[in-house]
């Protein structure tokens, strides 16, 4: 079985094998024969170790505690005697692609991106320049321990088209006369920028920006937000690629509520796109690619460089022809780029040998086995609690070849043909009853209805989207009949219900199926991930994710740690992105 782990601000992958016989066994370990899946050869990682930052910053600002030397930082060093534990039995084992003689370190580490203006999301704290207020507003993090701000202009690590937002809205606050929240004063009155968020997408340069506001809803906002979006636009009228406003009235450090009702679109295009890692210009503009859509509601990585590299490490350790099951999916971006990898080769793509393809899967240390036929995975199941997440999915399935996907694409318009048909004054009609016509079910299928249930029915088709906690989906089967099953849990780790069955062992007597109405005897005695025999862990908490491996390793499943990787996503930070297979 395969885990993936990922931890917070660095990656490590681990590999994990079953000795009992878990599932079918079909696909497990097919993906060792692979060799090594990493996509960053290890000169470039030594080179990007040893460059140093050279921030301005690098004394007051509390989010960099080294300048170079980044893997080893403390929360690496910990990873590594962690997994010290369990390398003797990785190496010794045969069907693992690590051996006692291996140069290699069992936990390897990888720098994944350039060292400088990587970041292409960030949040920062917003504060009046002074107590009067109404002379605009600076923007930057808190200093440790305190709620003291921390100024960071042209920060080495953002990127450019951060450091230009954060100048203009610097301007912006100033010709608007724009308050920075106070919290000695929330209760004095509406009002008041307290974060904003700036994502690039990275295709235009252009920012996405939220501002987040002291207030309950948009007309508490007003007219001072009006004012600061105008006066941005005039600043600068292309740096933006959309400005939404979120609502946030309460007590504490949250940046954001839960809620559609504290989202309020302001200006631009309601998604920024990014291309399915793995994909080429070229493949987009044949209409054999894929775009990854976001919202500000949805989770995005901080460092999208980086985690490319990371889904593509995640889709060259699932094993061709799987059916693979994603809890904690966000978008779906780690399924998604699997669904594509190996999809590749059916829907006819030669992206390995276009010259605009990136160089950065041009490894020639690394042996995916594309000379030989690539199998497309059989379905691929996707869940995460964000109800702002499957918009974004179906968005960029939708973008992707229905070879891959397994959709038939059509245009989202109205038939004229129905709508031409409608008798509108008639009150008594059906149209006019709530009840749903077959006109009207016709129509939803033409317009591709994305709020309709029937669009993210959790199990139709091969690609699908469930809005569930992870314990939640697997109890409603998502997991049933998978053989790969994709975790990418919060910094809190797994939920316990999911380690329980995680844990359990493989019941050859419960019988296969994908679908929970079929399986017999009560519902605490069904092992609901039985089928599966991969398991790749992506976690962004070190601590969560040592004590997760602890219970997979020592529990009854029979997982065994296969390989750890550790990818460090923001250099400088004390952090590591974990990848465990």
């Amino acid at each position: 079985m395969a885990v993936m782990v990922q931890t917070s601000n660095s990656f490590t992958s681990i590999t994990m094998t079953s000795y009992n016989n878990r599932g079918s066994g079909t696909n497990r370990n097919s993906s060792k024969k692979n060799g090594n899946v990493i996509e960053v050869p290890k000169s470039l990682t030594k080179e990007r170790n040893q460059t140093p930052l050279n921030c301005p910053h690098f004394d007051t600002c509390p989010g960099c505690i080294t300048n170079k030397n980044y893997d080893s930082i403390p929360t690496i060093q910990s990873a590594k005697l962690f997994f010290s534990k369990y390398e003797s039995k990785a190496k010794s084992s045969k069907q693992s692609r690590y051996h006692e003689n291996d140069d290699d370190d069992f936990y390897q580490t990888v720098i994944p991106s350039n060292i400088h203006h990587y970041r292409t999301q960030a949040k920062l704290v917003v504060r009046s320049k002074s107590a009067w207020g109404r002379n605009g507003c600076i923007f930057g993090l808190y200093e440790r321990n305190s709620h003291n701000l921390v100024e960071i202009p042209n920060c080495v690590v953002h990127h450019p088209s951060i450091n230009e937002a954060i100048a203009v809205l610097s301007k912006a606050t100033e010709k608007a006369g724009t308050v920075g929240y106070n919290e000695d004063g929330h209760d004095s009155g509406r009002g008041g920028l307290r974060y904003v968020q700036l994502q690039v997408e990275r295709k235009t340069n252009k920012v996405c920006m939220t501002l987040i506001w002291n207030g309950e809803n948009l007309k508490d906002c007003q007219p001072d937000l009006s004012r600061l979006v105008k006066a941005c636009k005039k600043l600068n009228p292309n740096l933006f690629h959309s400005i939404f406003c979120h609502t946030n009235a309460s007590y504490g450090n949250s940046i954001f509520l839960r809620g559609d009702h504290h989202w309020h679109p302001m200006d631009g295009p309601e998604f920024v796109r990014e291309i399915v890692p793995g994909t080429s210009e070229v493949d987009i503009k044949n209409r054999k690619g894929g775009l990854l859509h976001f919202t500000p509601m949805a989770f995005r990585q901080g460092n999208m460089d980086g985690f490319d590299a990371i889904a593509m490490h995640v889709a060259k350790e699932v094993p061709g022809g799987s059916k693979v099951c994603e809890l904690y999916a966000g978008i779906g971006v780690l399924g998604l780029t699997a669904l594509s990898y190996h999809g590749k080769q059916q829907s006819g793509s030669n992206f390995d040998d276009d010259e605009d393809y990136d160089e950065w899967y041009e490894n020639e240390d690394y042996d995916d086995g594309q000379q030989q036929q690539r199998e497309p995975l059989a379905w691929l199941r996707c869940s995460d609690e964000n109800p702002a997440n499957p918009r974004c999915f179906q968005r960029t399935v939708n973008s992707m070849p229905s070879e891959v996907t397994g959709r038939t694409q059509m245009k989202r318009q109205k038939s004229k043909k129905f709508k031409k048909g409608r008798k509108k004054n008639n009150k008594h009609s059906k149209d006019s009853s709530g009840e749903k016509t077959i006109e009207d079910l016709l129509q939803g299928i033409i317009n591709d209805d994305y709020n309709s249930q029937e669009s993210i029915n959790p199990r139709k088709g091969k690609v699908s989207y469930m809005v569930a906690s992870a314990a939640k989906a697997l109890h409603e089967g998502q997991a049933l009949g998978a053989d790969v099953i994709i975790v990418d849990p919060p910094r809190k780790g797994l939920e316990e219900e999911v380690l329980v069955q995680l844990c359990k062992p493989h019941n050859p007597n419960q019988d296969y199926t994908e679908n929970p109405m079929f399986l017999q005897g009560p519902k605490y005695s069904i092992n609901w991930a039985n089928d599966a025999s991969t398991l790749i862990y992506v976690s962004c908490g070190f601590d969560a994710l040592a004590r997760d491996c602890d219970r997979l390793l020592k529990g009854n499943a029979g997982w065994r740690l296969e390989s750890s990787t550790g990818y460090v996503l923001f250099p400088g930070s004390n952090h590591v992105e974990t990848v465990a297979v």
